[in-house]
């Protein structure tokens, strides 16, 4: 028991380490905030893929139907979660009626239905596992759910405009893009050149460059606590409320969903099929939602309030959260 809070307390330090850099660097101007811009783009177009390819096709384990099965069941669960959850925030978030109110809550409700299963997920679970290839995939399995969602209901929610909903992107962005070549390298190993022991080398092009994606991601946090004073920080209560949702309630609706399964004992061979989506869902916000608040020129610094305050509260939450999921 005290293993599991110890892992989970270390795992988060490391990551929160790189949170200071970007802290500092911006503190003293040697960092600005449009290079978030660019920033966002190396992780999001070249570092997160590489580290999707990485989880597919470095050491990667036996393509059997067993395992593509227990692929489907990830995706199906994970997209169940995802609703699930924004189906509670959208309940929790209804006392904002308001006009003015509008705007903040389309914030709230998407930092509690959107975790940051990519940037810190995949990282996280890597370390968390000792490098288990299988349920790496799993969490990758599970961001191809999430990005699906994300650029359909997520964009409505953060714009309340259709036209915003975009399958196209959804299935084009970067990680989706990186999912499919990185599976089409798993299912045909013949092509998979970086399993290939005469050139083994080349390992380092994905394992290099994906490595990059937790410090970056957790630099850009630090970058956005710099940007913001104390009281917007920690004095709404609201952000508060969605932390909860986000880091509590949606780990605990995603544990009941998976329940039923878990008592039958059908996936005690596999059982990172069931806890995936609950690890995934205790993640700290999306950093999604700093992206389309500035884009759609909304609630920028709300938004950038909420996901920073719940990234810092996650390392308060999941040691407690995946103690009492793997029990």
């Amino acid at each position: 028991m005290a293993q599991i809070i110890v892992k989970v307390l270390i795992i988060m330090c490391v990551l929160l380490a790189f949170v200071v850099p970007g802290f500092v660097l911006r503190k003293t101007n040697l960092v600005r905030s449009d290079s978030l811009y660019s920033i966002s783009n190396i992780l999001l177009c070249v570092a997160q893929p590489a580290l999707i390819i990485k989880a597919f096709a470095v050491d990667p384990i036996a393509p059997t139907g067993a395992v593509l099965l227990n692929f489907l069941w990830v995706f199906l669960f994970s997209a169940a979660a995802l609703f699930l959850t924004w189906g509670a925030a959208e309940l929790i978030f209804r006392f904002m009626k308001k006009p003015e109110e509008r705007r903040q809550r389309d914030v709230l409700v998407f930092i509690g239905t959107f975790s940051n299963c990519a940037f810190i997920g995949i990282p996280f679970i890597d370390m968390f596992t000792d490098g288990n290839a299988e349920a790496t995939m799993y969490m990758i399995v599970f961001s191809v759910a999430f990005n699906l969602i994300l650029w359909t209901l997520g964009a409505y929610l953060m714009t309340q405009d259709r036209r915003q909903i975009s399958l196209k992107k959804a299935l084009l962005n970067p990680c989706t893009v990186g999912s499919l070549i990185g599976f089409l390298l798993f299912l045909v190993p013949q092509i998979n050149i970086f399993d290939m022991e005469a050139v083994s080398e080349l390992q380092q092009i994905v394992e290099c460059t994906g490595n990059m994606t937790a410090p970056l991601s957790m630099m850009v946090v630090g970058v956005r606590l710099a940007e913001l004073p104390a009281k917007k920080l920690f004095g709404d209560p609201k952000i508060y409320l969605a932390a909860f949702v986000r880091l509590i309630l949606s780990a605990a609706l995603t544990y009941l969903l998976i329940l039923p399964f878990k008592l039958t004992g059908l996936f005690e061979a596999t059982p990172y099929v069931l806890l995936t989506p609950v690890i995934a869902m205790a993640m700290p916000p999306a950093a999604s939602v700093v992206a389309f608040a500035e884009k759609l020129d909304g609630e920028k610094e709300f938004s950038a309030a909420a996901f920073s305050t719940g990234t810092l509260l996650s390392v308060v939450t999941l040691p407690f959260v995946l103690l009492l999921v793997t029990l």
